[in-house]
C-alpha cells in the first residue's frame, strides 16, 4: 500500500501536468468541475477544482462547491495509473477504479486521463 505522503505527491504531478495543458483541458472541461479522489484503503480524499483551463493542486479541504466527479481507487491502482504501468480504461473495466460522474463527465476525464 502506498503512503498517503506518495499518494499526494504523485496527485500532485498528475494535476500539475494537467495544469501545464490548459489548452487541452480546456477544450475537455469546458465548465468548472470539482473532482475528488478518494483513496479507498487510505481512507481519504484529495479536491481539486478545474475551471478555465486551471487545474487546482490537491487539497484534502472539500472546495464548497458539489462535486462533479468522484473517483474511488486504491492507493497502489492510483501510483500505478499516474506512473503508467496501468491504463485508466483497464482500471476502469476491471474494477480497480470505479467513477461517480455523469457520463458526459466521465467522456471528458477520460479525454484528459
Amino acid at each position: 500500500m502506498a503512503s498517503k505522503a506518495e499518494v499526494e505527491k504523485q496527485l500532485g504531478a498528475l494535476l500539475a501536468r494537467l495544469d501545464e495543458n490548459r489548452g487541452g483541458v480546456r477544450a475537455a472541461i469546458p465548465s468548472r468541475k470539482v473532482l475528488r479522489c478518494s483513496i479507498t484503503d487510505l481512507d481519504t480524499s484529495w479536491y481539486s477544482v478545474i475551471e478555465d483551463g486551471h487545474v487546482s493542486p490537491p487539497s484534502e479541504t472539500p472546495p464548497g462547491d458539489r462535486t462533479d466527479i468522484i473517483l474511488h481507487v486504491g492507493s497502489d491502482d492510483l501510483v500505478d495509473l499516474i506512473e503508467g504501468r496501468l491504463s485508466f480504461l483497464s482500471a476502469f473495466t476491471s474494477g480497480k477504479v470505479k467513477v461517480d460522474a455523469s457520463i458526459m463527465d466521465m467522456l471528458r476525464l477520460r479525454a484528459l486521463l
